[in-house]
């Protein structure tokens, strides 16, 4: 019996030894913590410009602005906050790598 939970308590050792973070990929995690912020706060903002343009319109049964420009408007509204989303979360990706790359050359 002690030797089995020597030998689990070993392997729990081992199995922890190279988990430690380092400071840098501490950092890179709190960049892209942010930049996942930052993009969703940019959708969020787009989603509200989007629904403000469709209940200026009015709405019909589905949600949609009832007419079709207004309608166009809010869905272009939406790409554009998804799209400039999309282009945080890269950016924010590519300097956390960056990030880790530093600490493993």
């Amino acid at each position: 019996m002690m030797r089995l939970s020597f030998a689990a308590l070993l392997l729990g050792t081992a199995a922890l030894v190279g988990c430690d973070e380092t400071v840098m990929d501490e950092r890179a995690d709190e960049v892209r913590t942010d930049t996942q912020n930052q993009a969703e706060a940019t959708r969020d903002s787009a989603e509200m410009q989007a629904e403000s343009v469709r209940d200026a319109d009015g709405k019909d049964a589905f949600g949609n602005a009832e007419s079709g420009g207004a309608e166009a408007k809010a869905d272009a509204i939406e790409n554009a906050g998804e799209r400039q989303a999309d282009k945080i979360e890269a950016q924010g990706e590519k300097a956390a790598d960056n990030i880790e790359a530093t600490d493993n050359p």
